[in-house]
């Protein structure tokens, strides 16, 4: 299964292989086979389940995910709800807000296509799909919020593929100028924008963090420091970063930046190459169907690239995003290859003379 979608299986190699030039190999050996182990997981899941019923199961779990931080924060506060720097925000079962705003952005759009597609027990799905906004809200998670609204409001763009040529020109035009008219509202308003947001022009700090990264990227800039090389407090390169942020970053909070000091150029090409095409292979399957279902893969990869925007959950070991990467890449691989043989068999046919 795994060979359905070379890119992927050639970025898991370079991974594995990192500790050849790793800063770190023992470090890298043991993460490398996490993420080995996290990729199989991936892997049987789009093995044993279509892109549907992922999205149920997910559902599940997410609900579940749900309703206990509610019970976290409701019934035990001083867990459930953050003290100290980011005091009241609420945190549920996970260990920091940002945390449970990531899944809970996640939860909306899956409660939401489920409620739209299905009949049957429909207002559990959109109980579901408030409570996710609800503690996404309750989160204070502003990078998580803006993934989320990007979400929603690209869902029916993603609906307008399945158009008539005709509909669709006038249609994406629109969008065209109406796109331009926000960005450049946005732009000549951006501090205005980030102050209402709680944010200032370093995005808390992280333009500051990514400039100092470009520096370290520079030293190894083809094949990085190894799979999980760097961030190793003040034992490894991390210590340079450690001695000018008091904060103590633990990743590079940006997952493009965090995979090209873990790889290097190579590995990023490689997971861009691969993202690319996956896109490509949803956009084209959503043309050709017409459950609101099948829009799960789009919506999935556009949450998946806002969230490494300032969050590192490219090829990370043991996390949901990077599980859900994988079995959504090669669910649409095995989708392509059955209907190429689809269509193979039925041209075999014609020309036989059986049809």
């Amino acid at each position: 299964m795994a060979t359905k979608d070379k890119l992927l299986l050639a970025l898991l190699v370079i991974a594995l292989v990192s500790i050849l030039w790793s800063t770190a190999p023992i470090y890298t050996l043991r993460r490398s086979l996490g993420l080995a182990g996290t990729t199989v997981f991936g892997i049987y899941l789009a093995m044993r389940y279509n892109l549907q019923e992922q999205l149920r199961l997910l559902a599940w779990a997410l609900g579940i995910a749900a309703l206990l931080s509610l019970l976290f924060a409701v019934v035990l506060p001083h867990y459930g709800i953050e003290s100290k720097i980011h005091e009241g925000a609420w945190r549920g079962l996970y260990h920091q807000k940002n945390v449970l705003g990531r899944y809970m952005s996640l939860g909306g759009p899956v409660f939401l296509l489920i409620a739209l597609s299905c009949r049957r027990y429909r207002w559990v799905a959109w109980f579901g799909f408030g409570l996710s906004a609800g503690l996404l809200l309750l989160s204070t998670s502003k990078n998580a919020l803006v993934s989320f609204l990007t979400v929603l409001l690209v869902l029916p763009f993603y609906r307008a593929l399945r158009w008539t040529n005709t509909l669709k020109v006038p249609f994406f035009i629109a969008i065209v100028l109406l796109s331009g008219s926000i960005a450049i509202l946005l732009l000549g308003n951006t501090e205005i924008l980030l102050n209402a947001m709680g944010k200032d022009l370093t995005f808390s700090g992280r333009t500051q963090l990514w400039d100092f990264l470009f520096e370290k990227i520079q030293e190894r800039p083809w094949l990085g420091y190894g799979y999980g090389g760097f961030w190793l407090g003040w034992e490894g390169e991390s210590a340079d970063i450690w001695s000018i942020f008091t904060w103590h970053p633990r990743h590079a909070h940006n997952g493009f930046l965090q995979l090209w000091l873990d790889l290097g150029l190579l590995g990023l090409l490689a997971f861009v190459l691969s993202f690319l095409s996956v896109c490509l292979k949803a956009a084209a399957r959503t043309k050709i169907t017409t459950t609101t279902e099948a829009l799960w893969p789009l919506a999935y990869l556009t949450l998946m690239f806002l969230s490494n925007l300032a969050e590192s959950v490219i090829l990370a070991q043991n996390n949901i995003f990077w599980i859900l990467y994988v079995a959504t890449l090669l669910s649409m691989a095995l989708q392509c290859t059955q209907a190429k043989n689809t269509s193979r068999i039925g041209t075999t046919l014609t020309k036989g003379g059986w049809v």
